[in-house]
């Protein structure tokens, strides 16, 4: 295999914003995961305020999907079953032995490095695809009201897609402490709320990572949970064999006790090969996600090829039984998507693991199933070596996961044209489940679908292509409705109506500047978009600001744009992580952290803003600045408190009248 130093852009993107690539970051992993990324030209160019999110873009590549190949030895002959084209039923089945799986994964590999030779990605490029990344880069809040101790009457919960499905996230507020993820000094610090002031009350170490991060003992932390007295900590590590020459990652699950805030304690820990994927909190069940991605020529032994968990801190790694480990008739990754269940409540690690070949990307969930999705990249090399114009086609797989006191059980995949744009472009109602993706046409122009498929995810309903050259940005399902924002010039929103599910219906639509990247129902008449301000800047269209956009949708045939408003030169978290934002429905408004940076003076203004929606109009009603230049990713609010914090911890706490 060529190597070349085109891989040090990856690198030096990370460098020059004085963010440290990750030290596993290798050219051999890189090749693996991105080589099926589609080359596109970059749409928009981001300023300074997205720093984050541009130089960060180099490592998003690694939830992109490997290459389809036909694997005869695994199809079983009950799948031939006649479905519509832009879906494809697969059954599940099992693997038997090793061989099977390392037939398979050689299979995947060879096929991939057909594609790699054909775009000479081994040979110069990587640039040229890390564009391709930043081209993709492009229920209500519940409050919960308790008069318990010193705990707040009203505070905020994180807000999420589904009311009963708690989401993982670096902040978490119980009313009385608040938790936050540190991502500067990689620990857990608790607040309390009481005396308003948001006192650091105690502060969790277990993850400080060594000097020199080369310590097979780091530990970084993705996200947090509070269940009663536990503090569940979701983590990352790499763990590395003698000469470093190689690193498996392994994802954890910590369990905390925290009745005494003040003397955190760790109960237990379990853990689980790959790569942290999501998680979510139902009740007293916790189910967690990670890929494992197989390379063979790292596979020293049969076990090498198998997925695992560790149930206990120190304990030694199980392989998860091949009746298990579940696969669909076309495997298009050399990975395993692992699910466990954990009890928080008895804080033991007994699980129900069940894992499926491939890998996951995003994940809705409801409180009876959960949805993985799978984004691959269909190359044909016949077609390609003809020079079509679509060598590649975009499809995601979906595979459904059903979530009951029997346990995990996998229960149907499916395959779906395009790609999704993230969890909310997924929904289930009456055991249907509703898909909006972003594809590509006979002419390599993007275009948009909805489906509708059911139980068994057989497809029985779509609209297809509408929006063309445009793609997907923001998706709310509510009811037997979806909405749809879409993006190339104008921001237009389709109102699409899904009560009869096998013959869906664009009623309407309506068009406004910019995008929304965040859909937020206010009331049964009127939508809150959240997304970016645009312009025609020198090199295309640019992103310059937080825009919010107010839409009428009491008529789905005529819908109106009410009001919006700019925040100019600015960032919001809020903008890529639903997680960012705030809602109070006791006082009645939302909150968003901001940050704005001045082109002139290359200073930054962080803080948070605050708004409400008032008889059709959008009121900012603040415009917190919190101290210093480090900027604002989160704020929770505990009563009239509203505490904004940024990557270092709690910055400023302010009253809200």
């Amino acid at each position: 295999m060529k190597k070349n130093n085109d891989f040090d852009f990856i690198k030096n993107e990370f460098e020059k914003e004085n963010i440290t690539a990750p030290y596993t970051l290798n050219e051999n992993l890189v090749i693996n995961r991105i080589a099926d990324v589609k080359q596109k030209k970059i749409r928009f160019y981001q300023k300074k305020s997205f720093k984050a999110v541009v130089s960060a873009a180099a490592c998003i590549a690694v939830v992109v999907t490997a290459l389809t190949a036909a694997k005869p030895y695994l199809v079983d002959d009950k799948a031939a079953i006649d479905v519509a084209p832009s879906v494809q039923e697969q059954l599940l089945n099992t693997f038997t032995s090793v061989e099977d799986i390392k037939a398979t994964v050689k299979e995947i590999e060879d096929n991939k490095a057909d594609y790699a030779e054909y775009f000479g990605i081994n040979g110069g490029g990587y640039a040229d695809i890390a564009e391709s990344v930043f081209d993709a880069l492009n229920k209500d809040m519940a409050v919960t009201s308790s008069t318990e101790g010193g705990r707040a009457d009203s505070y905020a919960d994180t807000y999420r897609q589904v009311d009963a499905v708690d989401e993982g996230d670096i902040i978490k507020n119980d009313g009385e402490y608040i938790y936050y993820v540190s991502s500067n000094h990689n620990c857990i610090k608790i607040y309390e709320t009481a005396s308003g002031e948001g006192k650091l009350v105690s502060q969790i170490d277990d993850f400080r990572i060594s000097d020199y991060g080369d310590n097979s003992e780091d530990e970084y932390i993705q996200d947090i949970y509070i269940y009663n007295d536990t503090l569940v900590v979701n983590t990352y590590k790499f763990e590395y064999s003698e000469d470093y020459s190689r690193a498996e990652e392994l994802a954890l699950v910590h369990l905390f006790d925290v009745s005494d805030v003040s003397e955190p304690k760790q109960i237990n820990t379990l853990s689980q090969s790959g790569a942290y994927v999501s998680s979510r909190l139902i009740g007293n069940q916790l189910y967690f996600v990670s890929n494992d991605y197989i390379y063979s020529e790292e596979c020293k032994s049969d076990d090498d090829y198998i997925p695992y968990i560790c149930n206990g801190k120190n304990a030694e790694k199980t392989v998860i039984p091949f009746q298990d480990i579940a696969y669909g008739n076309n495997p298009d990754t050399a990975s395993y998507l692992i699910v466990s269940a954990i009890n928080i409540e008895t804080g033991e690690c007994s699980t129900d693991t069940k894992a499926i070949f491939g890998a996951g990307s995003n994940m809705y969930c409801n409180e009876n199933n959960m949805y993985i999705t799978m984004g691959q990249w269909r190359w044909n090399r016949d077609i390609a070596l003809l020079n079509a114009a679509q060598p590649i086609e975009s499809k995601t797989q979906i595979v459904k996961v059903n979530l009951s006191e029997n346990g995990i059980q996998f229960t149907a995949t499916c395959e779906v044209a395009g790609d999704v744009n993230n969890q909310f472009s997924l929904d289930e109602k009456d055991g249907k489940l509703r898909v909006a993706t972003t594809s590509y046409n006979e002419n390599d122009e993007r275009t948009n679908n909805l489906f509708v498929l059911d139980e068994s995810l057989n497809k029985i309903g779509e609209i297809t292509g509408f929006a063309d050259n445009e793609s997907i940005q923001a998706v709310r399902f509510v009811g037997d409705t979806a909405y749809v924002i879409t993006y190339e010039q104008v921001d237009p929103l389709f109102i699409i109506d899904l009560s009869d599910p096998a013959s869906p219906q664009i009623k309407g639509e309506v068009e406004i500047t910019g995008f929304s990247s965040l859909l937020v129902p206010v009331d049964e008449n009127t939508l809150l978009g959240i997304g970016y301000s645009t312009y025609q800047g020198e090199y295309g269209e640019a992103t310059d600001g937080v825009k919010l956009a107010l839409f009428d949708i009491s008529d789905h045939e005529n819908p109106i744009v009410l009001d919006s408003f700019v925040l100019n030169d600015a960032f919001s978290e809020a903008q890529q992580n639903h997680h960012a934002l705030v809602v109070n429905n006791d006082k009645g408004y939302y909150a968003i952290p901001y940050e704005i940076f001045d082109q002139k003076t290359y200073e930054s203004t962080n803080g948070a803003l605050t708004f409400e929606i008032n008889a059709g109009k959008i009121d900012v009603t603040n415009q917190f600045v919190i101290d210093g230049e480090e900027t604002a990713i989160r704020c929770t609010y505990a009563d009239d408190n509203l505490y904004v914090f940024n990557y270092s911890g709690c910055a400023n706490v302010f009253i809200v009248d």
